[in-house]
């Protein structure tokens, strides 16, 4: 007989939405990607998912996770105002902020805008370059035309994964 046994699947509803967190924020990518846009429905369905996370989950500080999302709007509003960010850049990050708590919207922007930079960097060599090699930027696609805006979304994925891998592993 062998001695390793093969335990049964196990479902967990904290993972089920964890899983749809992450999948919402891969959409929020390919449309951002696409069309510089973020659909509403996304962030919505973002927020409903740590909201559902906290019912299921013991312990979950409802006050520093809704204190999290009314940060976040507060300084999004501001860098929407200041034309720093776009909408639905903002209310993506607003909904992220229902998973992170206050304890963790600190890294979560810092991962964010550190992506975010090099996302930025990266953009810029890659236009520069294709404009230089004498690439016709009607061709290129979205992102990489010259005065194209930046899919942040993108970023802020990348930021929510590096929270994740120190949070919730």
């Amino acid at each position: 007989m062998n001695s390793l046994s093969v335990s049964p699947l196990v479902f967990s509803w904290p993972l089920l939405f964890a899983g749809i967190a992450a999948l919402m924020l891969l959409a929020s990518c390919v449309c951002d990607l696409r069309r510089f846009e973020i659909p509403d429905t996304i962030s919505i369905v973002l927020l409903i998912t740590a909201v559902l996370f906290g019912l299921v989950t013991p312990g979950f500080g409802w006050l520093s996770h809704g204190g999290a999302v009314l940060l976040m709007f507060g300084i999004g509003l501001g860098l929407f105002a200041l034309g720093w960010m776009g909408g639905g850049d903002i209310k993506l990050m607003v909904a992220f902020a229902g998973w992170t708590g206050l304890s963790g919207l600190i890294p979560f922007l810092l991962g964010t805008m550190i992506a975010g930079g090099g996302l930025a960097a990266i953009l810029l060599v890659a236009r520069s370059g294709f404009r230089l090699a004498g690439f016709e930027s009607e061709r290129m696609p979205g992102p990489l035309q010259p005065g194209a805006p930046l899919p942040y979304a993108l970023a802020i994925t990348a930021g929510a994964a590096w929270w994740a891998s120190k949070t919730l592993v």
